[in-house]
């Protein structure tokens, strides 16, 4: 009951009970009360406990509903403080958050540890999740959504996997970004900055390459450089080659200097070749093989014959067969009798 029609509903009730009682007796009562005659008509004394009981009672509701409303404070605000913790566990941003009720901190404690995966639509949802779950939505589309707009690009962290997904998204829509994620290296997730370095050397040159020379990794250089051919060479030159190896040199494997071998024998002259891959296989020993099948390649047996004399007799077997081959059987090419793809024992 309210406040107010409880108070009206008594006095109008003590009215009735007083009237009634002085109209059947209108004479005074006097009572003693510590020496002190109190002197009242007989109406006011009956309707004395009846005020005392309503001021008791207004006092008894006044202290509960207050306590009620401090009460329902709390969970209001333990509501919204909840509402929050799961719009960050929904963005697998979970964030520590502190809850008033007893009840509430031993379950909803666990969201400042939780990430929350949605399968499905949700309706009748607060405007802050339904936002989260706009933008998970996005992202899953392959969207680039733009967490500086959403007031969200400094609190979601670099490992946060609906930022990687989303960065990933974005390597794809805006090739500046890639290069963006390239000269900023240490900003952005291992993850994000590989995918932009293959999507680089998927889709630039060699000359634009060249700017991120120390950060290419072996298989994006192999990348890169599976994409030249006769019609386009992709500004290859010895020199820029150079600048690759020697920053990729221990990573690289006697069959990709097979691979570089077999790609700039089609954009260099035999002679060039030759004299490039003489350099290499003195520097690295990686690249001796490849040498030696240019060697056979062009048809130089002699220089083989040197060659191999030069090396252990238990060295380059393969090449040695046909080299005796080749002493006897001149029509034989290398290619007749060996696979390429089984020179090296990269293992």
């Amino acid at each position: 009951m309210r406040l107010g029609l409880y108070i009206l509903a008594s006095i109008a009730l003590m009215s009735l009970i007083g009237a009634y009682t002085y109209h059947i007796n209108s004479n005074d009562f006097a009572y003693n009360l510590g020496g002190i005659d109190i002197v009242m008509p007989i109406a006011l004394w009956v309707i004395l406990p009846m005020v005392i009981l309503m001021v008791a009672s207004l006092l008894h509701m006044m202290f509960y509903g207050a306590k009620n409303f401090f009460r329902f404070k709390k969970w209001e605000k333990d509501s919204d403080t909840l509402n929050n913790a799961l719009y960050w566990s929904v963005l697998n941003e979970p964030k520590p958050y502190r809850y008033n009720l007893e009840k509430m901190r031993e379950s909803a404690s666990i969201l400042k540890v939780s990430n929350i995966k949605l399968n499905g639509t949700v309706d009748g949802i607060s405007d802050k999740l339904q936002s989260a779950l706009n933008i998970i939505t996005e992202i899953d589309k392959g969207e680039c959504v733009d967490f500086r707009e959403k007031k969200l690009a400094h609190l979601l962290s670099s490992s946060n996997p609906l930022v990687i997904k989303n960065q990933i998204n974005c390597l794809y829509k805006d090739k500046k970004f890639v290069e963006e994620v390239l000269d900023n290296k240490d900003k952005y997730h291992k993850s994000v900055f590989e995918k932009a370095l293959k999507i680089f050397a998927k889709t630039q040159d060699f000359p634009k390459a060249k700017k991120y020379s120390k950060i290419f990794t072996r298989e994006n250089f192999i990348r890169l450089i599976n994409r030249v051919n006769r019609n386009n060479n992709l500004g290859l030159t010895t020199t820029l080659l150079d600048e690759f190896i020697q920053d990729l040199h221990s990573e690289l494997k006697c069959s990709d200097f097979l691979l570089i071998a077999n790609i700039t024998k089609k954009q260099l002259s035999p002679d060039d070749n030759l004299n490039l891959f003489r350099k290499y296989q003195a520097e690295y020993t990686k690249a001796e093989t490849a040498y030696l099948y240019l060697l056979f390649e062009y048809e130089m047996i002699d220089k083989a014959g040197e060659y191999l004399d030069e090396h252990d007799a238990d060295e380059f077997m393969r090449f040695r067969a046909l080299y005796d081959l080749k002493k006897t059987h001149t029509k034989y090419k290398i290619k007749d009798l060996i696979n390429i793809k089984h020179i090296c024992n990269d293992s």
